[in-house]
């Protein structure tokens, strides 16, 4: 096993989100052993149907889960959901803080990078909501919801709205930035924490047809990384932090050149070294693996690895990154990948984890004190 600077490997706690009804658990605690890459269900959740996507609280007190529904109960639209983590055990305490994201079928979810506030991307709403967060990491009543708007994608089976798929900080900086598969942009959102708004500062397209469903930050460089489902590319941004500006520039091929199959990709990720890049396809079924220049941003392929099941819609990176975990949503498994962190080559295990229709990994992150 590859042991960097003799620190062993990481093992902990990890939550996984899955499709499925209210009465069934779409939420999974799991333990990780990074000696043995062994997976195993510690605590089943029941009660938020389709818990599509989760994130974490900065001081790792709460977890978030997305119900990706049309409606909740009576009222329009999907729905938030935080629960308390054990700090000793990172079990999940059963919660009552549920609230409106104000547009349907909400399918990613993130918070500022202070604890204040949670941001919402709302797939067929078409719109991006800001929930405020307590001191203690409770759910407040959407303070604001900003709807998407612009030139449709040419994909009239896909691209027939504006389509919010992913919202996260731009750094650390007061921006935040909403990748919309339906209008082939990023919209770039100035966010103020005192007055708990999103105002709409400024744009960014890709190419048309593109599809932009996930975007990442990188952690030292000026550049930004965008997963195009719809082309299977991924789009380099090049990033002004301090004007809010994004700019594409390189745009490279998630799949082989020979491949001629129908193809969504789906998520993207960087090693915590930032030096190489991932992401996933559904239909050829594979995780990319690319180099990342270190001065430039752009990126290189460097392998293709058969993921070990069907539509690989999420994967995570262990925080020391020599493990990568694949959520498979069609065949009902989570594969766990050794990575070289020199070279950044994936090697598949024989550890593997069934559940139904697992759709979003989150490691936990050590708690803080409140």
């Amino acid at each position: 096993m590859n042991i960097p600077n003799g620190q062993p490997p990481f093992s902990g706690i990890l939550y996984v989100g899955s499709y499925g009804t209210a009465e069934e658990p779409t939420i999974h605690v799991c333990t990780f052993d990074g000696n043995t890459g062994e997976l195993a269900i510690i605590q089943r959740v029941a009660g938020l149907e389709n818990a599509s996507y989760l994130t974490l609280h900065p001081k790792g007190h709460r977890l978030y889960a997305a119900s990706e529904t049309e409606l909740t109960g009576d009222a329009g639209g999907g729905s938030v959901a935080a629960f308390e983590i054990d700090g000793a055990t990172g079990l999940l305490h059963t919660t009552s803080n549920r609230l409106l994201t104000h547009g349907a079928h909400p399918c990613y979810i993130s918070t500022d990078n202070s604890g204040q506030a949670l941001f919402a991307a709302n797939y067929t709403g078409g719109n991006a909501a800001l929930l405020p967060l307590t001191a203690e990491g409770e759910l407040e009543a959407a303070a604001s919801v900003q709807q998407h708007a612009g030139e449709l994608g040419p994909n009239t089976a896909r691209q027939d709205a504006p389509h919010a798929h992913c919202i996260i900080p731009m750094g650390d900086s007061e921006f935040v930035c909403a990748a919309d598969l339906g209008i082939d942009a990023i919209v770039i959102y100035r966010y103020d924490a005192d007055r708990r708004t999103l105002k709409q500062h400024a744009s960014c397209k890709v190419h048309r047809g593109a599809g932009p469903r996930h975007l990442i930050f990188h952690p030292q460089l000026p550049a930004g990384y965008v997963m195009n489902e719809l082309d299977s590319t991924i789009t380099l941004l090049k990033v002004d932090t301090e004007l809010g500006k994004l700019t594409a520039a390189q745009s490279i091929s998630a799949l082989p050149a020979a491949f001629k199959g129908y193809n969504d990709a789906a998520d993207i990720h960087l090693a915590p070294s930032g030096r190489y890049l991932y992401s996933s396809n559904r239909g050829h079924n594979s995780i990319a693996v690319f180099s990342v220049d270190q001065s430039s941003g752009e990126l290189s392929l460097i392998q293709h690895m058969d993921c070990g099941g069907e539509s690989p819609r999420n994967f995570a990176i262990t925080p020391d990154g020599r493990h990568l975990l694949v959520a498979h949503q069609k065949t009902g498994n989570i594969v766990v990948f050794d990575v070289n962190v020199e070279s950044g080559l994936l090697t598949l295990t024989d550890s593997t984890l069934q559940l139904s229709s697992p759709v979003c990994i989150k490691f936990a992150r050590p708690v803080s004190p409140a």
